[in-house]
């Protein structure tokens, strides 16, 4: 009986794909990268006629440039503009038929930061890098799938901190240095994020850091913060954007079965537009009176 491969004895044409897609553009600085192109372009000239050298850069250049002029005027189709909801919209727990929300920030927020930072030279592809991002991506697969379970609503795609060397947005005090990721994600309670927590596919990333990665791998810092923002402490705006951050979340809506006990949940987007005056003013969208930014109380009974 044959015993299965292990990762590392694959062929090597099977490895390079995944080398590949391990490099991200954020890991090194431009110059790093120009320099690899220009190396690559040397390697060329050494190996071809210099007249056939030069015709891959200047073709793929050229194509780029002219598709991107055509895409832009309108001459061909522009793909990054599928999806975008143009004009106003804001994101809000939809009605319980899961029709256009009514009732503006109605129920509880609770939101996530999750970290990694990397300090080293090869950013994401040092050592112990392949291994944590294995874990968060089984974590985001176990969230999606028992949505329900966790009130788990969505996520952001990993945002990547840029360097601020001039200080353009603040002092920095080192906080943009290596490579950081930010993963922010909503749920419906603390108790549901409680319970992703402990959850398998959480903890194995977890133990996996608490006894012995986190002190082999120094060059790796992981961090998280939560907020748990209450109904009427919340809000949002979206003008002439695709669904992004809270407007990419999905909310749970019971639905009513033949017989009782038979519903089922289905999750619905809370995206709804913002017209006229309706939805319009921050302190709207929060559920308070307009221009008040005040939580409205009560009356005492």
């Amino acid at each position: 009986m044959s015993t299965p491969k292990s990762p590392a004895s694959k062929p090597a044409r099977h490895r390079f794909p995944l080398i590949i897609r391990l490099f991200k553009p954020s890991d090194y600085r431009i110059s790093t990268w120009l320099l690899l192109g220009g190396t690559l372009q040397c390697l060329l000239l050494a190996a071809l006629p210099r007249n056939i050298a030069f015709l891959p850069p200047i073709l793929l250049l050229a194509f780029r440039a002219l598709r991107g002029y055509l895409q832009a005027t309108g001459y061909l189709h522009n793909p990054l503009t599928d999806g975008v909801n143009y004009g106003r919209s804001t994101s809000q727990y939809p009605s319980a038929d899961g029709t256009d929300a009514v009732k503006p920030s109605q129920d509880t927020i609770v939101i996530l930061l999750l970290c990694v930072s990397f300090s080293h030279p090869n950013g994401a592809f040092s050592h112990g890098s392949p291994i944590i991002g294995k874990y968060f991506r089984q974590m985001w697969r176990d969230a999606n799938a028992q949505r329900e379970k966790y009130g788990y609503l969505g996520n952001m795609p990993p945002l990547v901190v840029e360097k601020d060397k001039s200080e353009t947005y603040g002092p920095r005090n080192g906080d943009d240095q290596g490579k950081t990721m930010v993963f922010i994600s909503y749920w419906k309670t603390l108790d549901g994020l409680h319970s992703f927590a402990h959850s398998e596919a959480h903890m194995k990333g977890w133990l996996w850091w608490d006894r012995g990665a986190g002190a082999k791998y120094k060059h790796i810092g992981i961090g998280h913060e939560v907020y748990e923002a209450p109904a009427g402490h919340w809000e949002n705006i979206y003008h002439n954007f695709r669904p992004f951050g809270l407007a990419n979340a999905k909310f749970p809506v019971n639905t009513e079965g033949e017989k009782e006990g038979e519903g089922k949940v289905r999750w619905v987007s809370g995206l709804r537009p913002v017209t006229g005056k309706e939805w319009k003013g921050m302190e709207v969208r929060m559920g308070r009176a307009p221009g008040r930014v005040e939580l409205v109380k009560a009356a005492p009974l």
